[in-house]
């Protein structure tokens, strides 16, 4: 695979993970796709930046042997940052859609 292809694929994983995951019940997806593609973007820019260090840490003082084992793990941290993100934002906007309801139904009159 060439650059263009893997970032491609990169960016159908993102897709795919932010319209499966972000479904909100009672709740529009299109509030949470900016909050989670700038959490996500960041998140996977600053881990590349550590992990690089880590690469080459290890390369230095092990060999490529633990660097091939660390590519390995980074590659699957960077497939799992978009799930968490969605994870913990879905989970957020649940909470407040819940917060929101409960508080609707204490300021109702009663009924009597």
């Amino acid at each position: 695979m060439d650059k263009v292809e893997i970032l491609l694929a990169i960016l159908v994983w993102l897709l795919v993970v932010g319209a499966a995951l972000l479904r909100v019940p009672g709740g529009g997806v299109r509030s949470l796709i900016a909050p989670w593609l700038a959490l996500t973007a960041l998140t996977m820019v600053i881990e590349f930046i550590v992990l690089n260090l880590a690469w080459f840490g290890l390369l230095f003082f092990v060999g490529t042997e633990a660097t091939a084992v660390g590519m390995v793990v980074s590659l699957v941290i960077f497939a799992v940052t978009p799930v968490v993100w969605a994870v913990v934002l879905r989970r957020r906007a649940q909470n407040a859609a819940a917060r929101n309801g409960a508080a609707a139904h204490n300021d109702a009159p009663a009924h009597v």
